[in-house]
């Protein structure tokens, strides 16, 4: 973890104890200032319940500062003020994993003890503060399976590039799996049909104007013939048939 030690060495002027007034606890704070000194990233990291992570809890911190803005720009939409600014708070009564919301990152304690090397979780969760979707209303459906497969593209694509990709069983998947299954479809369906899908997908989730029929738009075919065509191609690597 070279990358996010330099980080918080390089943050150091502008790093320190700050305290959180209305929980009366103490949190570490972790920035990163533009040439000009504007801040253009910030992590505030809550410890205070699982005092043992201060260490993993200030290297995930300098993390996000550092995949802030990159994951900022790897998800870009029109008119969009993009969040620069997350708290991650470590729940010792956290059973599962993780999850984010609101501009804050509850992480399991217990989870982190048992997988402290799973960094790609905390940029999973810094891409969903990221996204800043619109809870869905009436008219407007928000598929958690994209959404979750987005967190993972970013993941998976852009932070673990190297990391090894899961073996998708093509008859028996689909791309409403979520997490690494849509991740993987997704980085495909914009290698062979649009480099911009994921960019688009993101912005009309956004609007609050997403539909399947964006697949069509930007590729020229809807989401099921894309994946019947990327099951094919599984098939084709497998050496299966259908």
């Amino acid at each position: 973890m070279k990358s996010i030690a330099i980080l918080i060495l390089a943050a150091t002027c502008c790093s320190g104890i700050a305290q959180d007034a209305t929980k009366a606890r103490t949190v570490l704070k972790l920035a990163a200032k533009s040439a000009s000194g504007e801040v253009v990233a910030e992590a505030l990291v809550d410890t205070n319940d699982a005092p043992d992570l201060a260490d993993w809890g200030k290297e995930a911190g300098g993390l996000c500062v550092e995949w802030f803005p990159k994951i900022n720009a790897l998800l870009p939409s029109e008119g969009f003020t993009p969040p620069k600014s997350v708290t991650l708070y470590f729940d010792p009564k956290l059973k599962g994993v993780a999850h984010a919301d609101k501009g804050r990152i509850t992480i399991g304690a217990d989870y982190v003890r048992g997988h402290t090397n799973d960094w790609g979780m905390v940029v999973h969760e810094l891409t969903h503060i990221v996204q800043a979707y619109p809870k869905p209303e009436e008219k407007f459906t928000k598929p958690g399976w994209l959404v979750e497969g987005i967190a993972d593209y970013i993941r998976l694509f852009h932070f673990e590039p190297n990391a090894p990709r899961p073996r998708i069983n093509p008859d028996k998947a689909s791309y409403r799996d979520a997490y690494k299954t849509t991740a993987v479809f997704l980085a495909w369906a914009e290698k062979q049909h649009d480099a911009k899908l994921v960019t688009k997908l993101n912005a009309a989730l956004r609007q609050g104007k997403f539909s399947l029929e964006l697949f069509k738009e930007a590729t020229g075919k809807t989401v099921d013939e894309l994946w019947a065509e990327f099951a094919d191609e599984l098939r084709a690597k497998q050496g299966t048939t259908k």
